[in-house]
């Protein structure tokens, strides 16, 4: 049975009024995540690596409920049990992501959030170890209403993403893993009335080159 905070999920008739935090988060199975380290990875060490990011990355945010959203949704009790110990539990709850593609699902996790009462919803990736929870923490303090806060990566995506409300068709279409990812969004984002709000620029592990560049700023 997969861990999960039952008393306070969709449908449960809680009103939140703090700020959600998600962690967005790939079950870490063999040839499914971290393709692209491979090789000189092998399938096996490239899962085990994210894995290794998941039990770093995953920690509560002070002033905000706590989510992770896992990908494929069938495989949330592997993807548990990878998540540091006591999550979920008290103050962090684990969710299956729903959608046909990553840009429906964060659009379904706002939506869902913001329905249960949070402002804003800040998602961020799984894939920057090194990310300094004050970035996200300032992120939760910039989103506003009418506004969208992004953390761009190296490679023109975003490691971070926050709206205090769902805007629907903000990301409906994108290229996912495209260098024009950042670049599409904020031209969205300027269509919608939205004021983008930028973070600092931080780097995301997707290439081996990528780990190697990490290794060498610690």
């Amino acid at each position: 049975m997969t861990r999960q905070t039952e008393s306070s999920g969709p449908g449960s008739g809680v009103v939140h009024t703090e700020p959600a935090v998600v962690y967005f988060a790939k079950a870490p199975v063999p040839g499914q995540v971290k393709t692209r380290l491979c090789p000189p990875l092998t399938p096996e060490e490239a899962a085990a690596l994210y894995g290794a990011f998941l039990h770093r990355v995953v920690v509560p945010i002070p002033g905000a409920r706590t989510l992770v959203y896992g990908w494929p949704s069938e495989r949330l009790e592997h993807l548990a049990a990878y998540l540091p110990e006591g999550f979920p539990g008290v103050g962090g709850e684990l969710r299956g992501q729903q959608g046909q593609d990553l840009w429906q699902r964060m659009e379904h996790c706002i939506a869902e959030l913001c329905a249960e009462g949070h402002r804003p919803v800040v998602i961020r990736n799984t894939d920057s170890p090194e990310l300094e929870v004050e970035l996200v923490l300032r992120a939760v303090r910039e989103c506003g209403e009418g506004k969208l806060v992004l953390g761009p990566d190296s490679g023109g995506g975003y490691y971070l993403l926050g709206l205090a409300k769902p805007c629907a068709g903000l990301l409906t279409g994108l290229e996912e893993g495209s260098s024009t990812v950042l670049a599409a969004t904020v031209r969205r984002a300027e269509k919608f009335g939205l004021e983008v709000v930028m973070l600092p620029e931080r780097g995301d592990v997707d290439t081996f080159e990528d780990l190697i560049e990490m290794w060498r700023g610690r």
